[in-house]
């Protein structure tokens, strides 16, 4: 329990209960009391509990501890989520039940910070919810991901209905909906506890990849580094140093007006929290005891200037991200654990690149001469009548936004309409191009009714005989790519920049429905 937030409570209550036969603790109270009807929680808490539970002011809070199947579950009504300290949480508990029980096509809430990114945390929200990837995740093997919602199919909760899918939010806590009779809601739990018994979904195993460092040694040689950090001057450790906003409130920082800063004993008012006045603090305490004073310190976020309306409240540490490296390995601390940065991260994106490259169709695409232009090369293929190719290089498909000269759809159109956007590249510049063309062209072709029409009238035009139907979107994008020499694209041959591009732009069309396929070019004989 949170003792700070227990003294502050008025009408302040615990005793034992029994929910189901689940032994269990209840904690009750008031940050502030008034007259009038019971708080919109009470009459849950009451049923759950059997026990007449009365606060007039939403502001009121209620935590229920309940021991179910040898497992201790803390379950919040009002402000009681406020009772419990952070380290009796299991920061990872409901964002491991996201990771099991979201359908990866129905989310509609990422939370994530790129440690070594001073500070930088994302919150993207897509309140209709859309397949995972369409968060942009490609690259987010380096991410530490805080939290994540949406919907699930699967899960099947007493209130449930199996034609509606279950809203979900898990973070370090659980959002989700349960039942307020006692023995339904120990059923609810113990379907919570089996659900986190799975295996967790693929497509969101990537919120996985980061975990904190084990190696003592290591985090031992870090922790004598940040000690040193914190004895520095803010300009003297500006560029390893930020001041962030905890995971745990970043969905409430804008409703934030003033800070608590206790350290070692002293709270002092701050109307921000920053580097500067975090290391100010840091100066008056003695040497060597710094690192520590931060883990054991507090800071409270408010929503008033007289600090007397309380949104939450972390472990100071958790308020500071540092860099720092030794024997070529980054790490940063972030939520006051330590991470490396990119640990893996160049293997996984090859095995990325491999499964890209194991798609394969009977498309032909010729050799390319040595004295062939690109343009030369994409006429060349769609004069060949066995290839049944287009060629619609440097057709612009003009729509509301591409009004000027328009958007390249593709290099050539396949037999089966896929479009084909065809690169000779002797570095990854190209690449990156040819990569940000095809998402274009996706968006373009998905987003406008006028782009598909103008791009019918293209494929009318110079197709020979070729028609679009009337409902055509693209299916399929296929990389044609000529590298260097003419060797065969691996991971080993294609540039490093161009495998982050092409594997961001892959997932990106594929969160639009859209197959790729990468196919090597080689060169014609002399």
């Amino acid at each position: 329990m949170d003792q700070e937030q227990i003294d502050m409570l008025e009408d302040f209550d615990v005793d034992d209960v029994t929910v189901a036969g689940s032994p269990g603790l209840w904690v009750e109270g008031s940050f502030r009391t008034t007259d009038g009807d019971s708080a919109e929680w009470c009459l849950a808490a009451s049923r759950t509990t059997g026990r007449p539970v009365h606060f007039v002011d939403s502001r009121s809070a209620g935590l229920l501890l309940l021991i179910v199947d040898k497992r201790t579950y803390a379950i919040g009504y009002g402000q009681g989520h406020r009772l419990l300290s952070g380290d009796q949480k299991d920061r990872r508990f409901g964002l491991e039940f996201a990771m099991r029980a979201l359908d990866p096509k129905q989310v509609s809430k990422l939370m994530r910070r790129r440690p070594g990114a001073r500070g930088r945390t994302e919150v993207t929200r897509m309140p209709s919810g859309s397949s995972i990837w369409a968060f942009d995740v490609s690259d987010a093997y380096a991410d530490l991901v805080g939290g994540a919602g949406g919907k699930s199919e699967s899960l099947q909760l007493t209130h449930t209905r199996p034609d509606r899918p279950v809203p979900i939010d898990g973070g370090i806590g659980l959002r989700i909906r349960l039942a307020t009779d006692p023995a339904e809601l120990v059923s609810d739990i113990r379907t919570i506890a089996q659900v986190l018994d799975r295996a967790r979904v693929t497509d969101l195993e990537f919120a996985d990849r980061m975990r904190p460092l084990q190696d003592i040694d290591t985090v031992t040689r870090l922790d004598k580094d940040l000690e040193l950090m914190l004895g520095n001057k803010a300009d003297e450790a500006g560029h390893r140093l930020s001041s962030v906003v905890p995971m745990e409130l970043a969905d409430a920082i804008d409703d934030v007006r003033a800070y608590k800063v206790r350290l070692n004993g002293v709270s002092r008012r701050e109307s921000e929290v920053t580097v500067a006045n975090l290391l100010n603090r840091a100066h008056i305490l003695r040497a060597g005891t710094r690192l520590q004073s931060f883990r054991d310190g507090r800071i409270s976020a408010y929503a008033d200037d007289d600090c007397d309306h309380l949104l939450g409240g972390t472990k100071a540490i958790e308020w500071l991200e540092a860099i720092t490296n030794f024997d070529d390995r980054h790490f940063a601390l972030v939520d006051g654990h330590w991470y490396e940065i990119d640990a893996d991260y160049q293997e996984r994106l090859r095995q990325a690149v491999n499964e890209l490259l194991k798609i394969r169709s009977d498309i032909v695409l010729p050799d390319w001469r040595v004295d062939q232009s690109e343009r030369d090369y994409n006429e060349a293929a769609a004069f060949d009548p066995d290839l049944h190719l287009i060629c619609l290089d440097r057709k612009g498909v003009q729509d509301e936004f591409h009004t000027r000269w328009g958007f390249e759809a593709c290099d050539l159109l396949g037999p089966g309409n896929e479009l084909i956007h065809v690169k000779k590249a002797t570095g990854s510049s190209p690449l990156s191009h040819l990569f940000m063309q095809a998402c274009v062209a996706i968006q373009g072709l998905e987003g406008s009714v006028q782009a598909r029409s103008r791009f019918r009238e293209i494929v009318r035009k110079h197709g020979r005989g070729r028609e679009l139907p009337p409902d055509f979107k693209p299916a399929k994008i296929i990389f044609g790519i000529l590298l260097k020499a003419g060797e065969e694209i691996t991971p080993r041959t294609l540039f490093p920049f161009s495998q982050v591009a092409l594997v961001q732009a892959a997932r990106l069309l594929q969160s639009a429905r859209i197959e790729v396929e990468v196919r090597s070019i080689h060169l014609a004989e002399t």
